[in-house]
């Protein structure tokens, strides 16, 4: 199907218009993100959230000609903010160790 009539069934609110676009362009945007997280289920966590961000984006955007580079730019911000978390999550936790060390 052509990017401009997943792109219509977005702006017509057809939930369709998800599983059109995970079939097609599904495999290329987990594995945009499994090269950025490096783990499979965090990578099809990012799939999974770029759909849902760009059913809420796409009303007041068209991407027609352009949707893959739409999802993609989703999925590689989202990509990012969890590799983000992942690591504060690591710098708190070494904070936590030390502190405990330190009490008597």
């Amino acid at each position: 199907m052509e990017d401009s009539m997943i792109v219509d069934l977005y702006l017509h609110r057809d939930e369709s218009a998800i599983k059109l676009t995970s079939d097609k362009y599904g495999c290329r945007l987990r594995s945009l993100a499994y090269h950025i997280v490096t783990d499979q289920s965090t990578a099809e966590e990012c799939e999974n959230d770029t759909y849902l961000q760009a059913w809420n984006s796409i009303p007041p955007h068209e991407p027609r000609s352009y949707l893959y580079a739409f999802l993609a730019r989703i999925t590689r911000h989202l990509s990012l903010n969890c590799c983000r978390h992942r690591s504060q999550l690591r710098r708190n936790a070494n904070i936590v160790e030390l502190s405990a060390e330190m009490e008597p």
